[in-house]
């Protein structure tokens, strides 16, 4: 890519807000499918994750695989040969626009926003995995853009379709928590470098378009300490560790307790720079109770630290394996008598004390709430053929990833926030809130009152 279409993108990428003045075919929708007829898929990231979830569409009809990396992308442009290959998702939607009903992105969370916007625009069904934006004005802005053009959406965290989070929110809408006034998260993410970091500089591999991998962040060297999988620790291009794993971990509480935006947030990090996330840090948000319940304190764990202490919850839970075969990331929600834990996705839950969960089997309410039969592309794909929308879609998503990112926010202002949701902006810290626009510490604009 040239630095003229370089500067292209980045400027039409931000002019993609505009909606319809910008783009004239976001108003017109997605298409429509009969009741029998497979969804015409092109996926952005042919790799890694994308691999994933390109292998779980693949009763559909894979029409377009595009990737910036060839290497990466080889694997499944072999297995789907029918499918056209493109390195430019841009390209790819103008000339395969009429061939194409939804696009899946998976890329690294720098381009999640542009590339969603420019399929919303071009009118197709949008599949994006989490988090869904790097920073929470991103995330409006997309969330807007979906429910003017009409089209259908998902965010890819796909324990909102495990049975767990469902009876998490059965039971406590059914009283059997008794009050909860705190829940704790933890994962033991990152397990790629972060902290105290130089990018280093190297040469670009061949069979790499690093221009386009680029996209909108700033022009830097490429680095092999960064690119294909380190991103994520780097704020030019990814949400750090609550950004990669809050959106699954956290949805026991936000979903299971209907939690809504939190009053205040507060985290706590250990060494980093500006270009980069701590190694381990700790985050605390205030949510005002809600429907005459509780106030409800959440806390967030990550690369390290892990809730000890808590109700009901043997204190050999993190040193054995007799809860479960991974305890290195998950949830617990302390009621009143009974601490739940479940798991990375919230796929299953389990009751302490085991003694107290015995006695209360037999008061446990119905099973109310559909079950989702099959992950979460398929219920995209499903929500396209027969209307209705996917429980993680953009009106869901966005805010979900605006209170994750709420903890990055507060990490880089140095203070305890405080949020006003319906102006999108902090209370008590001024210059925080360029954070809400983006990752990045050079940004003046933003701090008018």
């Amino acid at each position: 890519m040239n630095e003229l279409t370089r500067r292209e993108l980045i400027k039409t990428s931000a002019l993609a807000a505009a909606g319809a003045v910008v783009f004239p075919h976001i108003l017109m929708g997605g298409s429509k499918l009969a009741a029998n007829e497979k969804v015409n898929v092109a996926f952005v990231g042919a790799g890694g994750r994308g691999k994933n979830n390109i292998q779980a569409l693949a009763g559909e009809n894979i029409v377009a695989l595009c990737d910036v990396d060839d290497e990466r992308a080889a694997e499944m442009r072999a297995e789907f040969p029918k499918a056209k290959a493109f390195k430019d998702y841009r390209v790819m939607l103008d000339q395969m626009g009429a061939e194409i009903d939804a696009v899946v992105i998976t890329t690294p969370d720098h381009m999640h926003y542009p590339i969603a916007m420019w399929a919303i625009a071009h009118g197709k069904h949008v599949y994006c995995e989490k988090p869904l934006t790097r920073c929470i004005w991103e995330a409006r802005e997309l969330r807007r853009a979906a429910k003017e053009a009409g089209v259908i959406s998902q965010m890819g965290n796909q324990g909102h379709t495990y049975a767990g989070l469902r009876l998490i929110q059965e039971w406590y809408q059914a009283g059997i928590l008794g009050e909860v006034k705190n829940t704790y998260h933890w994962t033991n993410r990152p397990f790629w470098p972060q902290g105290y970091l130089d990018r280093g500089s190297d040469p670009v591999p061949a069979h790499l378009d690093y221009e386009l991998w680029l996209g909108v962040a700033p022009k830097k060297s490429y680095s092999s300490r960064i690119v294909p999988f380190n991103w994520r620790g780097w704020r030019d291009y990814g949400c750090g560790s609550i950004g990669d794993m809050a959106c699954h971990i956290m949805d026991s509480a936000y979903s299971g307790l209907g939690l809504g935006y939190p009053d205040w947030v507060e985290t706590q990090a250990t060494r980093f720079n500006q270009s980069t996330f701590p190694s381990a840090m700790t985050t605390q948000m205030f949510f005002k109770g809600r429907d005459g319940r509780s106030d409800i304190t959440t806390h967030w764990f990550e690369g390290g630290p892990k809730p000890l202490g808590i109700p009901h919850v043997p204190d050999d839970f993190f040193d054995s394996d007799a809860y479960g075969s991974d305890t290195n990331n998950g949830s617990f929600i302390v009621g009143e008598d009974i601490t739940l834990y479940t798991d990375t996705y919230s796929g299953s839950v389990r009751v302490f004390p085991d003694e107290t969960f015995q006695e209360i089997k037999p008061s446990l309410p119905p099973k109310t709430l559909p079950r989702i039969k099959g992950g979460p592309q398929k219920e995209f794909a499903d929500a396209i053929r027969e209307g209705g929308m996917p429980g993680s879609n953009f009106d869901y998503a966005a805010p979900f990833t605006e209170v994750a990112l709420l903890g990055n926010v507060s990490l880089f202002a140095g203070t305890r926030i405080e949020y006003d949701p319906v102006k999108m902006k902090v209370k008590n810290n001024r210059k925080a809130n360029k954070f809400l626009y983006s990752l990045y510490d050079y940004d003046k604009s933003f701090l008018t009152d």
